[in-house]
């Protein structure tokens, strides 16, 4: 039984990564026998998560497929596809590296090499909440925000206990996101209790120009010269958000086609 479950679920891999296949392609994929390769595309249409399309006889998914992740967010994704490159930069940095999403009037911890850090003097645990006046991820996502949305949500965080009141008005907090904006990149020091932090933070923005998180390394501040820091730093994080966002667009096109292959049905 948990064989034929680990098969079907590779032959749902499959439909997945190339939009349709033949029973003879997936025999040939995953050098499985044909016989059992029929068995369990048959039991997928059956339940209706794949269909036979009439005209070329190939297997495809259909959009109760979409059932499976049902409470796994694009959040969830990014975080999932952000790892494997945190921790290359972190490998490679050595220290800790953190992915950033907004939240209502807060950011959150999404994924971090926290624990893979040598240098991690503090440990954010996932889902770790962070006032957005008060963090380079925040912010970075701000200065990136369209700016209907931006100036909705910084009326917003001004009205609320979130606003960080004490330090920042209208005008400081536009002069400095035009200043991210314009860097592509965003600097936060903090004075912590063992050593004062700098956070850098570079955007992952999609192709139609939306912002969906941040990419941020902390340091400590006495470590490097923030010019240093800038050119050590900005490059690999660049690099690192245009891959994540590329994978980003891929899921969503494949998620589309999927839909559209369904309604077809």
């Amino acid at each position: 039984m948990i064989r034929s479950l680990s098969r079907g679920l590779d032959i749902l891999t499959i439909l997945n990564k190339r939009d349709s296949a033949s029973a003879s392609e997936v025999s040939e994929a995953l050098k499985m026998p044909r016989s059992t390769v029929y068995r369990i595309l048959e039991t997928l249409v059956k339940k209706g998560f794949i269909y036979q399309h009439k005209s070329d006889k190939r297997f495809r998914l259909t959009d109760k497929i979409g059932s499976l992740s049902d409470g796994y967010t694009e959040q969830d994704h990014m975080a999932n596809i952000s790892r494997t490159y945190l921790e290359k930069f972190t490998k490679r940095f050595h220290w800790p590296a953190t992915l950033a999403t907004l939240s209502g009037l807060s950011i959150v911890v999404r994924e971090n090499t926290d624990l893979e850090s040598p240098f991690a003097v503090e440990q954010f645990t996932i889902g770790y909440t962070m006032p957005i006046l008060g963090s380079a991820s925040g912010f970075c996502i701000l200065a990136f925000m369209q700016p209907e949305k931006r100036q909705l949500l910084l009326d917003t965080l001004l009205l609320s206990e979130n606003g960080n009141l004490e330090k920042y008005d209208q005008m400081t907090i536009q002069r400095e996101l035009k200043t991210v904006k314009e860097n592509g990149y965003a600097v936060n020091i903090r004075t912590r209790r063992y050593t004062d932090q700098t956070a850098i933070s570079v955007p992952i923005i999609n192709a139609d120009s939306q912002i969906k998180g941040a990419l941020t390394v902390r340091y400590s501040t006495t470590a490097y010269e923030i010019n240093e820091a800038i050119k050590l730093f900005v490059p690999s994080l660049n690099d690192a958000c245009a891959e994540i966002a590329s994978r980003i667009d891929l899921h969503i096109k494949r998620q589309a086609n999927a839909f559209s292959s369904a309604n077809k049905i």
